[in-house]
């Protein structure tokens, strides 16, 4: 074979690997989609609309990043314990929707040692492609994922299910291209999934390898390396003398724009603060009137975002609170009102209304001219 022939074999598995990837987590967002769709309860509707956001950002990341590796955004750094619940949350739905039960087991030493997680884009990748495998081919299954320190400088994931298992084949051969599993109720594939998770973790310095489970099923042994977190105050000799530092004033650790949302229904206020989240901004939330006039007692948010239809209090009489209190900060809130209703003749004290359903580009602009118009106001 050619090393023309070669390469375009090496860029078809690439590309036919990241349609299958980028299905596999558009999968996951409709079935996420669907069950807040017949979801009537808020507590249940919030969670879902979390794991469908962790789902979403992690799709969008992988998108941006295209078919090659590590050509993606600058992502914040989190801790691995941390993301590994994150990823249990969505884990658990996925795995309710299709009658199987997920667990995260997490070692207590992994959990002194506070590492950082590993490129989370693609960690989640490799997960969700295992994940899927293990729905897929083991009908009510009982999957585990369990991660542990498996040196200094080592991270060891193990995902295993309760499923059929490899069927007496060669557990080495799943890893190839193209190559499909023969366990029963196996659905169509391409045979790309566990291809493109070795490959993968290969390009971020790991390895997989699959086991027979016990007494049945598969194991898959993912090992990785470890990033420690970095100690914001340095050595313990500078952290008593950066301690002594004073704080920077309150203008100058603010770094994002911050926005008040208030409302009492606990969906509207977690998918208004997702949307702001996506667009950069930094959400705070208030689930009633007299929450928010509290936290504007400690914090001198740039703009707010008030529901006009809540029990406590209206967003008008949260209006008027805000205006009656002394603080001169908050007297100054340029404040957008939300209703399903359309806007009345006359709607000061707001700068601007918004009515249901929210259209994010149209909550952008409104902000953008509140907080320009705002800021002219008062130079």
């Amino acid at each position: 074979m050619t090393r023309n022939s070669l390469n375009t074999d090496t860029k078809r598995q690439k590309r036919d690997s990241f349609r299958h990837d980028l299905r596999t987590h558009l999968s996951a967002i409709v079935s996420l989609t669907d069950l807040i769709r017949q979801s009537n309860d808020p507590e249940k509707s919030a969670a879902l609309i979390e794991a469908l956001h962790f789902a979403a950002s992690n799709a969008m990341a992988m998108v941006e990043s295209g078919t090659e590796l590590f050509k993606q955004p600058r992502q914040d750094k989190i801790l691995l314990g941390d993301w590994l619940k994150e990823f249990e949350g969505l884990a658990n739905i996925l795995a309710n929707f299709h009658q199987a039960n997920f667990t995260l087991k997490i070692s207590s030493e992994l959990e002194a040692a506070d590492p950082i997680a590993p490129e989370p884009s693609y960690l989640h990748r490799i997960l969700m492609l295992l994940l899927d495998n293990a729905l897929k081919y083991t009908q009510g299954a009982t999957i585990t994922l369990t991660a542990v320190l498996k040196s200094s400088t080592e991270i060891l994931l193990t995902l295993c299910d309760n499923g059929p298992g490899f069927q007496k084949e060669n557990p080495e051969l799943l890893f190839e291209p193209y190559h499909r599993g023969e366990g029963k109720g196996a659905t169509d594939g391409k045979g790309l999934g566990l291809w493109s998770a070795r490959h993968i973790l290969s390009a971020m310095g790991g390895s997989i390898i699959a086991k027979e489970n016990d007494p049945h099923g598969a194991c898959f042994l993912m090992t990785l390396p470890l990033e420690a977190p970095t100690d914001p105050l340095g050595s313990e000799a500078d952290a008593s003398e950066q301690t002594r530092q004073p704080a920077p004033p309150e203008n100058a650790r603010k770094t994002k724009t911050e926005i008040l949302i208030v409302d009492d229904n606990k969906t509207n206020l977690l998918i208004m603060t997702e949307i702001l989240k996506a667009m950069d901004f930094c959400p705070i939330a208030a689930q009633s009137g007299t929450e928010a006039l509290q936290l504007l007692e400690d914090t001198s948010p740039d703009a707010g975002i008030f529901d006009i239809q809540m029990e406590d209090m209206s967003g008008w009489q949260l209006m008027r609170q805000i205006e009656q209190n002394a603080s001169s900060k908050s007297k100054a809130l340029p404040a957008i009102a939300v209703s399903a209703d359309d806007a009345p003749e006359t709607i000061a004290p707001f700068k601007a209304w918004l009515r249901r359903p929210i259209q994010p580009e149209e909550l952008y602009e409104i902000i953008v001219h509140c907080l320009a118009e705002s800021k002219s106001v008062h130079l």
